[in-house]
């Protein structure tokens, strides 16, 4: 009888009207049901291949829901949502710093325990919430996966979310329905950009990459070069990553505690799982200094993108050999080679992202109260809570 129950529940579904016409939502907790289809879907992100691996070794408290979107039968769209426990202090922990201000708001965040909604993809960067099949509007799209998250909160499964995120967009999406009710319910908010490095096709390798650079850029990217140039680098296989995947999550661990702002962390077993499932679309390095590795990088191939994804490694080591820079170049050598036509370097480490030479691209994301007499403080806690977001930008390149 729960089975039965919990069946008729996954596959819930609802009209969603737009303009006179009537849009079907289904309902559903794995990408593994038949409703999934990741037909039409362009990045690796959208895949099944891909989300089977998140459901398998979730990050803590996170789990699944995704949305059909269907028109008289007709497939137009896939939604995918995260739910997660979240504790704003958890994430604010490392700011502090000794500042009496950031202890303050460190205190006050601690305080906190949200269930959080989220239209998108909280572990990368980029707009892969959705898939939606050619000829749907931007402004239908939008119409839809906010009357689609209005119906869900409306569910029992849904009672307990206390903020609803929505992230990532290129564009801004309600500019297409500015005189929307769903305008009124979402507050934009800040986030630091996508950094993104168009890959030059005349560069071809390193080389031909550090030939395009400023000279002290130049200097700089070859003195990092020298001083790890006595460590290996080699790729690991799926074998192989699951026999140090302990050190390997430990050395994630450590750059997670000494980053300023994180909504997660991953559970052991992921990269494993990830190069089980993906193959080749899924790759990951080792740094090793006399046979000790104390590093390492995670790329996927997405297309004509390689997307750079977490890495690990000793903060104290990473000064000593410049390992961050020294990863960043490697990537950049890895998409020059390989005809990449973009490197994709996602949030965080803006600044010394811009100064290999990717650039600051904005996005879009969201935020909502379910209840409409708490809506109006959103913004204000997100500001107070926020972390710093201030960076310089970098131009090393050359005149063309």
């Amino acid at each position: 009888m729960e089975k039965t129950a919990q069946k008729e529940l996954l596959h819930r579904s609802t009209l969603v009207h737009v303009d006179g016409h009537s849009y079907r939502a289904i309902l559903f907790a794995s990408c593994l049901d038949p409703l999934f289809t990741d037909v039409g879907c362009e990045s690796v992100f959208q895949q099944r291949a891909y989300h089977a691996v998140l459901e398998s070794a979730p990050p803590g408290k996170m789990t699944f829901w995704y949305v059909r979107l269907e028109k008289e039968g007709r497939l137009l769209g896939i939604l995918s949502f995260q739910i997660k426990d979240f504790n704003p202090g958890d994430s604010l922990k490392n700011q502090i710093n000794g500042n009496i201000v950031r202890a303050a708001r460190y205190k006050a965040a601690s305080l906190i325990n949200l269930s959080v909604l989220c239209l998108g993809n909280t572990l990368v960067t980029g707009d892969y919430g959705f898939c939606f099949q050619p000829g749907v509007s931007n402004r239908l799209q939008t119409e839809l996966m906010m009357g689609t998250i209005d119906w869900m909160l409306t569910l029992p499964d849904f009672k307990k979310i206390g903020l609803v995120f929505v992230k990532d967009f290129y564009h801004d999406i309600f500019e297409d329905i500015p005189n929307s009710p769903h305008c009124q319910k979402y507050h934009q908010i800040d986030t630091q950009p996508n950094m993104i490095m168009e890959i030059n096709s005349k560069w071809g390798n390193l080389e031909g990459y550090l030939s395009s650079l400023k000279s002290k850029y130049r200097v700089r990217a070859k003195k990092a070069l020298e001083v790890a140039d006595h460590l290996e680098r080699i790729e690991l296989n799926a074998d192989e990553i699951e026999a140090i995947e302990d050190h390997l999550h430990q050395l994630y661990l450590k750059v997670v505690e000494d980053v300023g702002f994180n909504l997660f962390i991953l559970s052991k077993g992921y990269f494993t799982r990830l190069k089980r499932a993906m193959g080749d679309q899924f790759r990951l390095w080792v740094y090793k200094d006399r046979g000790e590795v104390i590093s390492f990088f995670t790329v996927f191939e997405d297309g004509d993108i390689l997307d750079a994804h977490f890495l690990g490694y000793d903060p104290e080591v990473n000064h000593q050999y410049k390992l961050y820079l020294n990863m960043l170049l490697t990537m950049i050598d890895m998409a020059a080679s390989n005809g990449f036509r973009q490197l994709q370097l996602s949030r965080t480490a803006t600044e010394i992202k811009s100064s290999v030479g990717a650039e600051g691209v904005k996005m879009w994301a969201y935020m909502r109260h379910p209840r409409k007499s708490f809506n109006w403080l959103i913004p204000k806690a997100y500001n107070f809570f926020k972390p710093d977001l201030d960076w310089v930008p970098r131009s090393p390149f050359t005149e063309a």
